[in-house]
């Protein structure tokens, strides 16, 4: 256990700080609990709020007490009054490693629990702003890292948010000790090993007494480089589907970087690095017209088809296998790629499957070429040539393609009213802004041509 002292300087730290953090219509707060001193005192002061309050612990298992932990934040979590949850979770090491990857696993996990209506909190102070934006800056950041800790983003179906960015962890240690409160100290928080910590410990003491303010300053460029970050983003647009390869190459190089990143960002996608960016960049201006250039990272791709870029999975999905439809059905899932409506109420059993390499089609009043000419003549983009589902009868005799219509097989087994007129939904779910788009206009045209 710890303690501190200074009751006055602790006099700003209120419940207010969360209430004006949260979004108007936010019912309730989930309280990132690991039992420091920092997430305590956000525990203690949600549950001063109108709210109701779930304490959450992440249950790492990389020390050997941290079942110690856990125990002391149930018991304390049930003392101060609020519903406690442990999840525990098995971090792996990956990208930055250890850390990193623990860090990456707590935030899967807050997240997968979240109603739209609830916020996570966690506790990261003025002290950690000043932390990672000097981190950052040591690393190489480009501006992007200047936004430092945000304090609202969107988290799986809610929100994530830190309430207190702007105070000092000096002010949370005194009101911590007025109010009687009990935490637990991470011993490899001391360990100079990792960067963090010694930032933390030797450099920014050293800078706080020449600079008392410093960790106010990087809160002041933090926001000043979110509000910048916004203006581009306004500037951009909201970033909904493919990007214009014409309107992209008309930028000037830096405009071209900042412009991708942000259109990354709005889809939900972490951008990748700046070397990767670059060279991504060009092969995708500079590819000749009948390429297909790829910029690729662990966190997405973004492909170049025609003239236009789109935002896609890091890994497309899967084929699904062919699948029986069930009798009478109107609808049908097809495993995680969609749904498809429109299926025909008709006796004999139907199974929906994917095109057979070199199969060929013969589209109702069109005639018979190969199905990847067919998807190609429609715009249908590549991704999605082989994964569009077609309606089989017993003999696997594609009768209609999700999208286009039937084909003449179709079209002579039912009778004109009851021809089935598949309608294909791409499921929304996958990462990938622009992977529900069949086309650079959302839909299949009949002519081939991009809207």
């Amino acid at each position: 256990m710890s303690s501190s002292s200074n009751g006055t300087a602790s006099a700003g730290v209120n419940p207010a700080l969360i209430d004006a953090a949260l979004p108007a219509d936010c019912r309730a707060v989930v309280v990132g609990y690991s039992g420091g001193l920092d997430s305590t005192v956000l525990l203690h002061l949600a549950l001063q709020g109108p709210r109701p309050v779930r304490a959450v612990h992440v249950h790492h298992g990389l020390q050997a007490a941290a079942s110690d932990w856990a125990a002391h934040c149930r018991a304390t979590a049930t003392r101060l009054g609020a519903a406690f949850e442990q999840i525990d979770i098995t971090p792996h090491r990956r990208g930055e490693g250890l850390e990193a990857g623990a860090r990456a696993a707590r935030y899967r996990a807050l997240a997968a629990g979240l109603d739209p209506d609830e916020a996570v909190l966690t506790a990261h102070h003025a002290d950690d702003q000043l932390e990672t934006l000097l981190y950052r800056l040591l690393r190489g950041t480009g501006p992007d890292g200047l936004v430092g800790i945000q304090p609202m983003r969107a988290l799986g179906r809610g929100w994530l948010i830190r309430p207190l960015l702007g105070v000092p962890r000096e002010q949370l240690a005194a009101y911590a000790v007025r109010h009687g409160l009990d935490w637990v100290d991470d011993p490899s928080n001391a360990s100079l090993d990792i960067d963090r910590n010694y930032l933390r410990h030797r450099v920014i003491p050293v800078m706080t007494a020449r600079w008392p303010a410093a960790a106010a300053a990087a809160g002041r460029l933090a926001d000043h480089a979110r509000a910048q970050r916004a203006v581009i983003a306004e500037w951009l647009g909201e970033g909904s589907g493919p990007l214009s390869l014409a309107d992209w190459r008309t930028r000037t190089r830096a405009a071209r970087g900042v412009m991708l990143r942000e259109w990354i960002r709005a889809g939900g996608q972490q951008p990748p690095g700046q070397r990767r960016l670059d060279a991504g960049m060009a092969a995708l201006a500079d590819a000749a017209a009948d390429r297909h250039p790829v910029l690729a990272w662990p966190g997405g791709q973004v492909r170049r088809h025609g003239e236009w870029l789109y935002r896609l999975p890091a890994a497309l999905p899967s084929i699904p296998p062919a699948q029986v439809v069930p009798t009478a059905a109107r609808e049908a899932v097809w495993g995680s790629l969609g749904t498809v409506t429109g299926l025909p109420a008709a006796a004999g059993p139907l199974w929906l499957r994917g095109l057979h390499p070199g199969e060929r089609l013969a589209l109702a009043g069109r005639p018979a070429k190969p199905a990847r000419e067919v998807l190609r003549e429609y715009g249908v983009v590549p991704w999605w040539r082989d994964r569009l589902p077609v309606l089989v009868d017993e003999h696997d005799a594609c009768l209609a393609v999700a999208g286009l219509g039937p084909t003449r097989g179709g079209q002579a087994r039912w009778p004109a009213t009851a021809a089935p007129d598949l309608h294909w939904q791409p499921h929304s779910g996958v990462a990938g802004a622009d992977w529900p788009w069949l086309t650079a206009s959302g839909q299949i045209v009949p002519d081939g041509s991009f809207c």
